[in-house]
């Protein structure tokens, strides 16, 4: 067993699980607000322009697209089987969370803290096809840790040390003000049950092969 396995057995105990939904609901009616005001009120994307640049590497395109070139090339120009399941794999660990992000991004209908502070919206509207109401989860969030966690599962040594990068990248979205805390802890969450689901799927049917080196 992995480190990785490690971490997905602990946070999918039911006495975890349950402090997870209690400390969202903790912060969406009691921390998400005050800490968007605070970061709002340092303006940290002017201060602190580097924080951009980091927040923008949750964006799709830094994975998506490259991960699918790079399996397209395992496969019929170097074809190398083994590196093309994993880049496979790094792909769905972001495409497949991405989808169920969107999807629960339109059904909730959480309102950015662009509204709070422009027209004192927070909370949840229901269905909206509008982005501004898609917060929750963070879309962004949901890339970094998708990708992280992905590559958790291949390189399972240096799990913790990926996970607090992807954290730490992650929070960038929080300083901005882009999301509440709320978003990208869900998000992170979600992430990791999917990841770990892809995982499972894999491992069951003998597709993902791991150098032992890095286990």
């Amino acid at each position: 067993m992995t480190k990785f396995d490690r971490l997905v057995g602990f946070m999918i105990k039911p006495w975890v699980i349950m402090l997870f939904i209690l400390l969202m609901f903790l912060s969406f009616f009691y921390l998400d607000k005050p800490i968007a005001y605070f970061f709002h009120d340092l303006d940290l994307g002017n201060k602190l322009t580097f924080l951009n640049l980091i927040a923008n590497l949750g964006s799709e395109k830094f994975y998506i697209g490259p991960m699918l070139i790079l399996a397209l090339v395992f496969r019929y120009i170097y074809r190398e089987k083994t590196w093309e399941i994993r880049t496979w794999f790094l792909l769905l660990s972001v495409l497949f969370p991405t989808i169920i992000c969107l999807i629960l991004k339109i059904s909730l209908g959480r309102a950015r803290p662009e509204l709070l502070f422009s027209d004192n919206l927070y909370g949840l509207f229901g269905f909206k096809i509008k982005s501004i109401y898609w917060s929750l989860p963070s879309g962004h969030t949901t890339n970094i840790m998708g990708f992280i966690f992905g590559l958790c599962a291949l390189l399972p040594r240096y799990c913790y040390a990926l996970i607090i990068s992807g954290l730490i990248l992650a929070s960038s979205r929080i300083l901005l003000t882009n999301h509440y805390v709320t978003d990208v802890l869900v998000a992170s969450y979600l992430a990791l049950l999917e990841v770990s689901f892809l995982l499972w799927y894999l491992r069951r049917n003998k597709l993902l092969i791991y150098s032992k080196k890095y286990i």
